[in-house]
Order: C-alpha cells, then sequence, then structure tokens
C-alpha cells in the first residue's frame, strides 16, 4: 500500500520531497502527468506539476486533478507541496486558492495544516512569520534578499496568515498554532483544537527545528481520516520519512560524470547565477541562450552548434537564459514560463539523443517541469541523494534522458561548486 502521496508545486520541489522520502529508505516514484495511472505499490508516489508559475483555469486544473487522483489512491497522508519560501502571489501559484479546491474536493476534511518550514534547508516558521537563509545570515520572508524580489511572486508580507488571508476565497487570516505550545507540552491539544473548528478552512503551524516538524507528521499519521491532509514542502515530507521509517538519513553518495556534463539554465535567481559563474571561471563553456529562441521552437542558430562543438570536444558547457537580474537579457522576453522551459528542455533532449551527454542538470523551479515533458520524460526516480534539496534522478526508459544522470536544480539550491560536484570536478 503507497502510504504518503504529493502533488508538488514544481518540479524541483518534487524532486526534493522525493529525495527526502529516499533518504529515510523510503520507495517513491514520480510522475510528471496526473492522467498516468498512479504506479502505486512504493512507499510514497508523487505528481510533479508547474502549478507554482499557473493561474486562473489553468491553475485549478492541475490542482483539481493531481488532488482528485491522490485523495482516490488510499493514502494515509496527502501533501500539497509548496516551496518552503512560499513563492505564491493571489493570482499566480496561490496556495490559498489551492486550499479551497482541496476543500471542494474533500469537503469533510476540516482544517489543513500549512507547515512550509524545512529547518535543514534554513527556512523557519516562528510566530506564523516565515524565514529564510540567505548567505548565512537569517531574514524574513519580506525582507529575504531573494524572495522579496522574486520575478513573478515577490513576497512583500511575512506574516503567513496575511499572505493566506489575500489568497482564500474568505478573505480571513487563518489561525496560527505557535511554538509556545511546543513548550507547553500542548501542541497536540491545540492541534485537535484547531482541526475541530468548523470555521476555518486552515491553519499555520510554526516549526523551527525538526523536532517540531516530527510532532507534526506524528499527529499527521494518527489522524482518523482518509488521508490526513496537509501543506507544506520538503520539511514535512522528511519528518512523516523518519516516522514511518524509523531509520537515521542515509548519508549522500557520490558519482562521477561518465563524459562532459551540460547545465540547461533557465534560472533567474542570483544563487543559480553565481554557480554559472564559479563553473565558467573552473574552465566550462558559456553559451549564453539568445532571446530571440526563447519562441523560436526547435533549438538552432549559432549559439546550438557551439554547445554541440563543446560537447564533441570533451568539454563542459552551461548554456542558460539568464545570469541574474543583472543580466541584460533580463525583461527583454515575452516568452511565457512554458516557453522557456521548453527551449532548455529540448536542447537537452537535443544533446542526449545524439549521444554527446550522458550527465544533464536543470536549473529552474518554476520551468524544469516544462524542461522535462519537452524530453518526454514521464516518470522520475531518485537515483543518488546529493546536495540538500537536489538529487540526482533518473527517468523512464522511453525518454530522451533514459540513462542519464539527471539533476533537478531549483534556484536556490546548492553551494557554489554544485555544477563542478555533479561533474566530478572536486
Amino acid at each position: 500500500m503507497t502510504r504518503i502521496g504529493f502533488l508538488a508545486d514544481d518540479l524541483t520541489g518534487a524532486a526534493d520531497v522525493l529525495a527526502q522520502a529516499h533518504a529515510f529508505g523510503l520507495d517513491g516514484t514520480l510522475i510528471l502527468d496526473a492522467s498516468r495511472d498512479l504506479p502505486l505499490g512504493g512507499d510514497v508516489v508523487g505528481i510533479a506539476g508547474p502549478t507554482r508559475s499557473l493561474a486562473g483555469e489553468e491553475f485549478d486544473y492541475a490542482v483539481r486533478s493531481g488532488i482528485t487522483r491522490l485523495a482516490a489512491a488510499d493514502l494515509e497522508v496527502l501533501l500539497y507541496k509548496v516551496c518552503s519560501t512560499f513563492d505564491s502571489s493571489p493570482t499566480i501559484g496561490s496556495i490559498g486558492r489551492a486550499l479551497d479546491l482541496i476543500h471542494e474536493i474533500l469537503p469533510e476534511h476540516g482544517p489543513i495544516p500549512v507547515v512550509p518550514a524545512q529547518p535543514e534547508f534554513g527556512r523557519y516558521t516562528a510566530f506564523s512569520q516565515h524565514f529564510g537563509v540567505y548567505q548565512g545570515e537569517v531574514y524574513r520572508l519580506d525582507r529575504h534578499p531573494i524572495m522579496s524580489r522574486h520575478p513573478s511572486t515577490p513576497m512583500s508580507e511575512g506574516d503567513l496568515r496575511l499572505v493566506l488571508a489575500a489568497q482564500l476565497s474568505d478573505g480571513m487570516p487563518p489561525p496560527g498554532l505557535h511554538l509556545s505550545a511546543y513548550a507547553a507540552g500542548l501542541f497536540d491539544a491545540e492541534w485537535a483544537r484547531l482541526r475541530s473548528r468548523a470555521d476555518i478552512p486552515a491553519f499555520v503551524v510554526d516549526a523551527v527545528d525538526p523536532a517540531h516538524l516530527d510532532s507534526v507528521a506524528a499527529v499527521l499519521l494518527e489522524q482518523h481520516v482518509a488521508p490526513s491532509v496537509v501543506v507544506g514542502s520538503g520539511g514535512i515530507m522528511a519528518a512523516l520519512a523518519r516516522m514511518k521509517s524509523r531509520q537515521h538519513r542515509f548519508a549522500p553518495s557520490f558519482t562521477a560524470a561518465s563524459g562532459p556534463t551540460l547545465v540547461a539554465s533557465a534560472s533567474a535567481s542570483s544563487t543559480t547565477a553565481q554557480q554559472i559563474e564559479h563553473a565558467l571561471e573552473g574552465g566550462w563553456v558559456d553559451v549564453p541562450i539568445p532571446v530571440e529562441a526563447l519562441t523560436q521552437g526547435e533549438p538552432r542558430g549559432a549559439w546550438v552548434e557551439c554547445v554541440e562543438r563543446a560537447l564533441r570536444d570533451g568539454k563542459d558547457v552551461v548554456a542558460h537564459t539568464l545570469r541574474g537580474s543583472d543580466d541584460p537579457r533580463f525583461g527583454r522576453s515575452s516568452a511565457s514560463t512554458a516557453q522557456i522551459g521548453r527551449t532548455v528542455g529540448r536542447l537537452a533532449g537535443l544533446m542526449t539523443r545524439q549521444g554527446l551527454t550522458q550527465d544533464v542538470v536543470v536549473c529552474g523551479g518554476d520551468t524544469s517541469s516544462h524542461a522535462l515533458l519537452a524530453m518526454n520524460v514521464t516518470e522520475l526516480r531518485v537515483h543518488e541523494q546529493f546536495v540538500t534539496a537536489g538529487p540526482i534522478c533518473s527517468t523512464d526508459s522511453a525518454s530522451d534522458l533514459a540513462g542519464c544522470r539527471l539533476l533537478l536544480k531549483g534556484g536556490q539550491v546548492g553551494p557554489i561548486n554544485t555544477f563542478q560536484r555533479f561533474a566530478g570536478q572536486r
């Protein structure tokens, strides 16, 4: 019996959730198409989609179809996975709208806990205020150097109750389950009180260390509902996996690339920009993807020839749509998230089909789903642990990436030498 199912709002985050389960010995599979039959029988099954970048009817359809499929799967816990930085707005990737839709599908469930903290990744919730680490410093969400300036969903509020109030249909701030309840030994009683309320759709749960998330996981697994529903990040999946497996986290493994590595990046993050710069300083080949290429369909032109030539010469390549928000290409393109993702996916697929690389990094949370769909990927499994929130995956045998090592890297993920480490360059 599959114990835990999740619908993820982007692909890199979905891979992180799967990696958290894998790190504690649970077996899991991720699919990219909610219309496919779920591969039940393992411990964890996930559906990855681009809902973080969707709005309107597209968003509603993606959430409804994914949650409906999972709700019919006889799960213990159903997770609507959101980014640990709570990327969303009332119009794009709305977490509040997702909560409303989940209540439509599961009207008897009652208030849904919202638990985005991921302490191992530097994401904390305290008295409903959300915080994230950047370059060793902790910032409230609305003051975070990256998230406060996110290109599509800039976060201007640190109180998650107010963020949700702007997104929920009732317009009311949900209550919070605060740190003081843990310290006073009142967590279970507060959880039960909030879950019993008929007048609220959700409540925000504080957590600043893994033990707090273990308390959340324990009550989720003990609830007498099928399934228990939670909105959260990879942090709550790690806690659920710890509780289910009773094992310690496995140490990350390490394998080197079998040949030249291709990084296909659609990330606008400054973290990714720094990683690109570090790789180029180490001798990797720099291939900027021109703005006009993002809407032209199949990749062609001098920039594609440059990628091919470098890989044939055994050189590692970074092909990118941006190098941070200071890039002169920033803001010049009218291409959609889907078009940008398809461009980097088609490039990587073309290179793997020609046998020029078997080691691929796809960067970008919002765009990665579109990239993998462009490479005919329908299923992912974690192959090995790598960096925090960034596992190395393998795909189904019918995809352009069959037999390849694939690293899915979100914008904020990984140390500065992530690309070199993936390629086996210490």
